[in-house]
Order: structure tokens, then sequence, then C-alpha cells
């Protein structure tokens, strides 16, 4: 009689269907975050090792403690998304962030839900179908996958530096050390403090802010309109930021206008700083602020000038808790969205009221004898949706980037040429006479492909400044 020939376990037989549909899935789940972060501009690696790992623990039988890793991967996806669009340096920022995740535009919301569902899925279809097979595999995978990994890897050295690698050569790797080399990286960018003031947690900046160099340590105009521009960048093309201006440029209304640039690195929260107070955060603990630890800003030297101090932005005070620190640095007067006496249009970019729609208040807060007006914009944030911007013009991109240019680069440029449009039909009003403007970037803006970003200045950002006539 003859024995039938045992199956063999591994990559034949059945096994072999099961590692087919095992890896789909894993690759599915993978392109599911590698999606958004193309969304949002952010890098990553395109297949987990932690989502690997969680895989493995789910065969072996420990089906909860790989459900746990995946949860825990899942989160640091998420959080490697949020330190990297809004450069934070600590990843306790990262719920500050997750407690505005509510107040974010329904579609967003129900973005992250079906994302995160069918990631699920695909982790439990790819687990579940490598119960058949020997995990015994998964380890040898992963090898195989980390050596060609460190191929990619090997001329430029960016195995353990991951942020500086090109996001084709980001084939495997761990998102736990994605995540921790980016808030390095964000921290050594947002300020470098000496060897005796690590326990500091404001100093003073390194460089003059357009403040300074704008209004001088004490202002003299009685009516002062300082605005920081959300992600306006110098662009090393002189073409771009003339072109942004120009509406600027040619008003009979702007009188003396002076356009310079300064060194800004961080975030926006740092570059509020870095101008309201000429002091740089060693750490974003705005819970904890104090008006004798940050020092006397230009709000609260204003204030006893007898100038009201107003803060205008169109997102919710929540973010990046403004709504606390801002009384602390001398701001009287703030207007959010959720003061907002009006139901403006809904930003696509970024949960908040466009910009476009806060000239009214702008007109209507600087109409006052003595008033500082500090507004921080909101809708030229990354992905720089272009249906933000009302009169969206492809020509505005080839005259100055020629035939080859990305989309969300092509959207930047139409939402600062927009703004500064509007900027230009604001100062044509007659109540604006005589006020003193103040434009400066926060920090550079972030894009997803490095051709994009290699055209622009990482360590600066521009200044503007001219009186209305």
């Amino acid at each position: 009689m003859i024995e039938p020939t045992p199956k063999v376990e591994g990559l034949t037989g059945d096994r072999h269907g099961h590692w087919v549909f095992a890896l789909i899935g894993f690759v599915v789940f993978s392109l599911v975050f590698q999606w958004a972060s193309l969304h949002f501009g952010f890098k990553r690696y395109l297949l987990s090792a932690e989502m690997l790992m969680a895989m493995l623990l789910f065969v072996m039988g420990l089906r909860w403690l790989g459900v746990a890793l995946f949860l825990v991967t899942a989160g640091l996806e998420m959080a490697l998304g949020a330190i990297t669009v809004f450069r934070l340096i600590d990843i306790g920022q990262v719920l500050d962030i997750a407690e505005y995740l509510f107040e974010a535009r329904v579609s967003y919301l129900m973005m992250l839900v079906l994302l995160l569902v069918f990631a699920a899925t695909s982790f439990w279809i790819a687990a579940n179908r490598l119960k058949g097979a020997r995990w015994a595999w998964l380890p040898l995978i992963a090898s195989v996958l980390m050596l060609a990994q460190w191929q990619l890897s090997f001329a430029k050295a960016t195995f353990f530096s991951p942020p500086f690698a090109e996001r084709n050569e980001l084939l495997f790797g761990s998102s736990a050390l994605f995540v921790h080399a980016v808030l390095e990286e964000n921290r050594r960018r947002h300020v470098h403090i000496g060897a005796n003031s690590e326990d500091a947690e404001y100093m003073p900046v390194a460089h003059p802010s357009a403040a300074s160099l704008t209004l001088g340590e004490q202002p003299t105009s009685p009516r002062i309109l300082f605005i920081i521009a959300e992600s306006w960048g110098v662009s090393k093309e002189q073409a771009v930021i003339k072109q942004q201006i120009s509406a600027l440029s040619a008003s009979v209304h702007v009188q003396n206008l002076r356009l310079g640039s300064i060194d800004a690195v961080g975030t926006t929260a740092a570059g509020e700083l870095r101008e309201l107070c000429g002091r740089i955060p060693t750490r974003l603990n705005f819970r904890q602020m104090t008006a004798e630890a940050i020092g006397e800003c230009m709000p609260a030297k204003l204030a006893k000038q007898g100038y009201k101090t107003v803060a205008l932005h169109g997102a919710f005070g929540a973010m990046y808790r403004r709504k606390l620190w801002y009384p602390v640095i001398g701001f009287s007067d703030l207007v959010f969205r959720e003061t907002l006496p009006f139901t403006g249009t809904q930003c696509h970019s970024f949960p908040g009221y466009c910009d476009r729609d806060l000239l009214g208040v702008v007109r209507q807060k600087l109409n006052q004898d003595k008033v500082l007006l500090y507004w921080l914009t909101l809708n030229s944030h990354i992905p720089y949706d272009r249906r933000d911007a009302v009169n969206y013009r492809e020509d505005l991109c080839r005259a100055v980037f020629g035939a080859t240019y990305s989309e969300q680069l092509c959207g930047y440029q139409n939402l600062h040429v927009q703004f500064f449009e509007h900027l230009a039909k604001l100062a044509e009003d007659e109540t604006m006479r005589g006020v003193e403007v103040v434009v400066v970037g926060d920090h550079a803006p972030i894009f997803n492909d490095s051709a994009a970003r290699a055209r622009f200045e990482q360590e600066q950002v521009p200044t503007l400044h001219f009186v209305v006539q």
C-alpha cells in the first residue's frame, strides 16, 4: 500500500495560499497608512516591524498580546503624523492634539475611523491566514526586509536616521524608532540649548525676530497689525515671493514696503513665542506657563501703555492651548473660532474658518485709537488644499515653477498669493490708514516630496513691513 505523501509545512501546498493572503493583507494594511502619510505630508516606513511582530504574536496563539501591539503600532503611526506635521518636540503633546481631534471636520473624523477599521480588518485577515502556516517564516521575512532596508540606507547612512531618508528608501523598519528620530530632530531644530541651561524653559532667541527688527523694543505706532503667516517660507527663487506679494507691491495704499528674512526653526507655537516674547521654549508645556517664566512679552508691554491687545485665530482656542497662555503673555481680547460672531467658510486644509473670512474682524478690531492686533493665519497649512483658494490659478505656478511642479506646491503658492491679495484689498479701506503692518512666517513649509522642499530654505522665514496710507 502506497502511503500518501505528507504535506510539508511552510511555503508549499495549502500553506502557500495562507502566506499569499497573509502578505497581501499585511501590504494592504501598510498602504492604508502610507496613503495617510502621502495626504498629510509626512514620511514613514512602508512596512512596520512592530506590525510584523504583532502578526507573529497573533500566529503563536498570543492573540490579545498581538492585538495590543497592533493598537500600539496604529497609535505610533498616528503619533508620527502628528509630531511631523505639527513639529512637536514631546510625545506628550500628541495628547493635546488628540483632544482637538473631535473639533475637526466631520469628513476627517470619518476618514480616520474608516482608515482604522480598514487597517484592523487587514491585520486580522493577514494574521488569521497565517495560522495555517509555519510562523517561523515571519522572522526570516523580517530579516530579509531588514537587509533590504540596510542596503537602501547604506549609501546615505540613513539606517538609524529615517527622517533624513527619501520616501522611496523607506521600505521596512521600526515605527517607534521613526517617532523617536523625528522628535529628536524637532528638538534639534527647535532650539540649541547650552550645557548649563538644560533646566530653563524659555531661552532668549539667538537671532533677531521680525518684531524686534521692524517694531523695535518700544513700538510707537498707535495701531499695529502683526501677522504670523502659517507656513510662509523663503523660496530660493526670488520670483516666487515677488509673485506672492505682487498685489501689495502694486498698491498705492502701501507705503515703505520692505521685504526681508530671519532665522526660524520649530513649531508654529515656537514661532509665536519667538515673535511675541523674544523667547524660544525648550518644551511646550503651555499648561504651566507663567508670566514670571516667560518674561514680559510685547502684548503685556503695550497693554501697560494703554493699547488694546487682541489675538485672532480661525481655529479653536484649544489648539496648542492658546486660550490658556495668550492671556499670560498679555492679550486681553481673544478671538477664536468658538467666539467668532459668524459662521464663515470651514477650511478644507485645517479645521477652522478660512483667513479670507476674517478680514471684516480685522478691520473692526483695528478701529480703535491704540491697538495691537495679532493675527495667526490658518488655511495655508499642509496639505494646502486647493479648495481653500477661491480663485485657483495654474498659471501662477507655471510662471514661477516652470512646467514641472507638484499639486501641493501649486496649492501653497495659490494660498499665499490669495492671502496677500486680500491684505492689499484690506489696505484700501479708509479706516486702515496709518496702520503699521508686519507679516512673518512661522516656519518653513512642509511638503511631501523632496523636490518641493528643496525649493525653500529650511531654517528661514520671510518678513514684510509696511504702513497703510
